[in-house]
């Protein structure tokens, strides 16, 4: 499993941490929880082209009727105008995508609000993720700064927010974040690549780019394949899948080869969680030296860093086994 440190001291050596994501990224994926949107209050933050104050931008009639939504707080409205009693910005004057979208089809969709917010770091303006108040919201929807992705994560979960949001693939390989895997806490969104982003400066990197393809959803919101149970149709053959030599584990290619006839541990590339349904298989763990997997090692292995295969170090493998069926 990754070095958390070493992960973000790389992400913060890379040019910029800025890339704002394209409208038909955040179409493909929100799109896919309207129902679990009604109702409830949303926060955008890190999103300081947008605004480097903590606003509301969309309210309900409900809301504003209700006439809770702005009393406490540094929560306002600005360039806001009044329509039929709801609160809403003129969408000409939205610049970030995910707040364009979402305001979009506040209406149709029956959100209760939505707000916004962003900080600055090289001038030190605006409200940091960190000094929010989350017990106003329900919900965040963004694209936090990778720098700074296992402390965003963590931030959700102290505040019991619900969240979707784009990260790094390989940040599933962060202990840190692994271990929500772990505890059933966290997964994939739908998508697990993104059509591009574009940059500051107007250039946008297309979904050849590796940035592009490297990056993916995260949630704790309900998605349909968590409950899906998957169809495998390989016969467990020892020659076909072989075991590791430091792990008490098979080595299965590819996740769609998965033997339906095989009962304990197996090694799946981590691309097996964009269909991890928890109602079939347990995640054991990652093959690394955090010691998760102490009681699969096979004593008098040098390492255990990686799994290995005829003294050959492979990629890293996520250790799963099937559920019983009582279970």
């Amino acid at each position: 499993m990754a070095n958390d440190t070493k992960m973000l001291s790389d992400s913060r050596q890379r040019r910029s941490d800025e890339y704002y994501t394209l409208y038909e990224d955040i179409a493909d994926e929100l799109s896919n929880y309207r129902d679990q949107f009604r109702g409830k209050h949303i926060i955008c933050p890190c999103d300081w082209d947008e605004s480097l104050d903590e606003v509301c931008v969309y309210a309900s009639e409900e809301e504003v009727a209700g006439g809770q939504l702005f009393t406490s707080g540094t929560v306002k409205t600005i360039d806001a105008g009044k329509s039929a009693g709801h609160i809403e910005k003129d969408i000409r004057l939205i610049k970030c995508n995910f707040v364009k979208y979402l305001v979009s089809h506040a209406e149709d969709w029956g959100i209760a609000s939505i707000s916004v917010s962003g900080y600055n770091p090289a001038t030190g303006e605006g409200v940091r993720f960190q000094d929010l108040d989350y017990s106003r919201y329900d919900i965040c929807v963004t694209n936090p700064p990778f720098s700074q992705f296992i402390e965003f994560v963590e931030t959700m979960f102290r505040g019991n927010m619900k969240f979707v949001i784009i990260g790094p693939q390989d940040a599933v390989t962060y202990q840190s974040v692994f271990k929500h895997f772990m505890d059933n806490e966290m997964w994939l969104g739908y998508r697990y690549h993104l059509a591009g982003f574009i940059r500051p400066d107007g250039t946008r990197i297309n979904k050849q780019d590796n940035l592009a393809r490297s990056c993916c959803w995260y949630t704790n919101m309900e998605v349909a394949y968590r409950n899906r149970r998957q169809e495998y149709d390989s016969e467990y053959d020892p020659e076909r899948y072989p075991r590791y030599d430091n792990y008490d584990a098979i080595h299965v290619s590819y996740s769609k080869d998965i033997p339906y006839d095989y009962d304990g541990p197996m090694g799946v590339p981590v691309t097996f969680l964009q269909k991890y349904c928890s109602r079939q298989f347990v995640l054991l763990g990652q093959t690394d030296n955090s010691g998760a997997l102490r009681d699969l090692q096979i004593p008098g292995q040098k390492k255990y860093d990686r799994p290995y295969l005829n003294g050959k170090r492979l990629f890293p493998r996520l250790i799963i086994q099937k559920r019983k069926e009582d279970e």
